[in-house]
């Protein structure tokens, strides 16, 4: 990982991925203000099991609500997402109005996109098996 300047031509991320980040906040913060009725999970519907995402508009609307240990205890991966989320806002909106040079990763060995990976699988699953333990 280094940082660097913005080639010519080469896709803002940061920009991007704040706008992305920013209106998808904006979006569910409308719906949960407006009384809509909370999208129901297909999966736990058909099953009564809960799928890895289960209780993450519940998480979010605790997180909103500034309750974080609620917010952690419904759904910790959709939480610790939520967390990453807003760092990374930080970083790019930070990035952006100071002109900064930007953090990339340049080239990575194998070995760490098949660990990367790895984890990752082993993370949701363990997340999933919180989530049915807890009976969210």
């Amino acid at each position: 990982m280094i940082w660097r300047r913005l080639r010519p031509g080469e896709t803002d991320h940061e920009a991007i991925w704040l706008g992305v980040s920013l209106a998808s906040l904006a979006l569910a913060w409308l719906w949960l203000r407006s009384g809509l009725p909370l999208p129901a999970c297909p999966l736990h519907e058909l099953t009564g099991c809960a799928c890895p995402t289960c209780g993450a508009t519940r998480c979010l609307r605790f997180a909103l609500g500034g309750d974080f240990g609620a917010a952690f205890a419904i759904n910790p991966l959709a939480f610790c997402a939520f967390v990453a989320m807003a760092l990374y806002d930080l970083y790019a909106a930070t990035v952006l109005a100071l002109r900064l040079p930007r953090l990339r990763g340049e080239e990575w060995p194998a070995w760490a996109g098949k660990s990367a990976r790895i984890a990752a699988i082993a993370t949701i699953a363990a997340n999933w098996a919180w989530l049915v333990w807890r009976g969210v």
